[in-house]
């Protein structure tokens, strides 16, 4: 039977939460024509040789660390679904709702990417929405006191347009995925997820928030090893120079610093 979704995984010496991920969505989607793969970015820990123990996923082992946009590019070019749904190995299943979502999706048209309610380990929700990331919003924000800049979680238990998505967890057809021409690799690790909704606003489409679907993320575990916890504000900025521009790169940095200072 044809896969209706693949479901693609990246991973980096995270061995267990990325059989967690796998296990939950074995566990809820194993009525679903689905395919799981997950693709190992030269993991140093035992990853792979515990991936090999699991039935009925594919596992695509990178000679290096490519980081997370290539590894996403080289997962859906092994896929056999007509959607693709990018996961974070830090992410886990609670339900069946994916297929919901694909059904929403596969409904409407005017939607290019759609993405699930993230929820923290205690179940409360947690931000996966992105407002426009602009000096103008960095300042109502860090001077004005107005949620404008940061991530946040839509109260709505409806879905809806947003303007940008977190990468964790986004469901796209294989189609658009193409026309867009896939993740852009210039981007090792953050921001590529905002750039990848900005390539489908681009094209007319629409960003959406789709509450009806639960994942736990378990917020930070896949990239905590890239750097100690002092110095990971240093991971986002080659990501935020390519998307902003170095100029807006370093006029928001600057607003923030600066709100910052003053308090």
């Amino acid at each position: 039977m044809q896969s209706l979704v693949s479901i693609i995984i990246p991973t980096w010496n995270t061995a267990n939460i990325t059989l967690q991920c796998v296990r939950s969505l074995k566990k809820y989607l194993k009525n679903f024509p689905l395919e799981i793969i997950v693709v190992d970015n030269a993991s140093t820990d035992d990853t792979v040789a515990k991936l090999k123990k699991e039935q009925g996923i594919v596992i695509i082992q990178n000679k290096k660390n490519f980081g997370f946009a290539k590894a996403c590019n080289i997962g859906a070019k092994k896929a056999i679904g007509d959607y693709l749904f990018f996961l974070n190995s830090d992410m886990m299943a609670v339900d069946d709702s994916l297929m919901d979502m694909y059904q929403y999706l596969k409904n409407n048209q005017k939607i290019g990417i759609i993405g699930p309610k993230f929820l923290n380990l205690d179940k409360t929700p947690q931000a996966s929405v992105f407002p426009p990331q602009t000096a103008l919003n960095a300042f109502k924000e860090f001077f004005l006191g107005q949620k404008t800049y940061s991530k946040y979680y839509p109260k709505s238990q409806k879905p809806l347009a947003v303007h940008s998505l977190s990468g964790g967890a986004m469901l796209l057809s294989k189609k658009l995925f193409h026309q867009i021409g896939g993740w852009d690799q210039r981007y090792f690790m953050y921001f590529e997820d905002l750039e990848l909704c900005r390539q489908v606003r681009h094209l007319g489409l629409e960003i959406f928030y789709f509450p009806q679907c639960r994942f736990i993320h378990r917020h930070g575990a896949s990239g905590h090893q890239v750097a100690d916890s002092a110095n990971q504000w240093r991971r986002l900025i080659p990501g935020s120079k390519l998307y902003h521009g170095t100029f807006n790169h370093y006029l928001i940095n600057g607003i923030i610093w600066l709100s910052q200072k003053l308090k």
